[in-house]
């Protein structure tokens, strides 16, 4: 869900900041980022679930036993991956202003 609400913000931010003549351009550019993002985290959790299976001391890695310790492992990363953005989240959008409000 957070995820879907800073895209969402992200998008409303990019509106807000470019000219019209670019908001296009600038809201591609932006979805494509995302997306880029999006599949990299993706596969570096998926990296780091199978490492944490491969490694569990149980004998059949692809028993619920060991597959959990690769989940436990990658929402773990998953979770500092969040705590390390929250700082920059807030520090990039301290100065946005009041987005929406229409100019005169």
């Amino acid at each position: 869900m957070s995820a879907d609400v800073l895209f969402s913000v992200g998008i409303i931010v990019v509106s807000e900041i470019f000219s019209d003549d670019t908001q296009a351009l600038a809201g591609a550019v932006f979805n494509t980022a995302g997306n880029f993002g999006t599949a990299i985290g993706l596969a570096l959790i998926g990296i780091v679930a199978e490492i944490y299976t491969q490694r569990s001391p149980h004998p059949d890695k692809t028993s619920p036993e060991a597959l959990n310790d690769g989940f436990k492992a990658a929402f773990w990363t998953a979770f500092a991956w969040m705590l390390a953005i929250c700082p920059v989240a807030v520090l990039s959008l301290r100065n946005i202003g009041r987005v929406g409000v229409k100019r005169d």
